[in-house]
């Protein structure tokens, strides 16, 4: 780990990270639907524009793994570990090509790990935000990280 590491030990609870961009395209919304979630709404702009959508839309899947790359791009100095839980996901709304997308998580609770010292559980809420403000995606989640004592 490096000076700027951050560990269990220097988050403190209600503290707010943002930050990180993607912009869906519509190639790869195609793609991504193509090898993972095949259905017209994610891959034919005609027939989408028939379906609740109303449009060419990205997959569920897609965006949540758009959440995961957000996440690391906001947190590569974090001294995590692994994730723990996933809950509380939510699509709130469709994502479509054009839709610039960032992160917002907020630190809600932490708790040692029992089993394991040396490590604490993180919770975090998090929304993935289009440029508007408006969320498309929100969970909720703990993950494992290195205390500072350990080091």
């Amino acid at each position: 780990m490096t000076e700027e590491t951050i560990y269990w030990d220097d988050l403190d609870i209600g503290a707010v990270f943002e930050g990180g961009r993607h912009v869906m395209e519509t190639d790869r919304i195609k793609s991504f639907a193509a090898e993972f979630d095949p259905r017209p709404t994610h891959m034919d702009e005609a027939a989408a524009s028939e379906t609740l959508f109303g449009g060419l839309s990205a997959s569920g899947a897609q965006t949540f793994a758009v959440w995961a790359r957000l996440y690391w791009d906001i947190t590569p100095d974090f001294a995590t570990q692994a994730g723990a839980e996933m809950r509380k996901i939510r699509w709130l709304r469709p994502v479509r090509p054009g839709d610039v997308l960032s992160l917002r998580f907020e630190i809600l609770a932490k708790r040692p790990v029992p089993m394991r010292p040396g490590y604490g559980f993180v919770e975090a809420k998090h929304q993935v935000l289009r440029a508007d403000g408006r969320p498309v995606l929100e969970l909720q989640g703990w993950i494992i990280m290195e205390m500072r004592s350990r080091s």
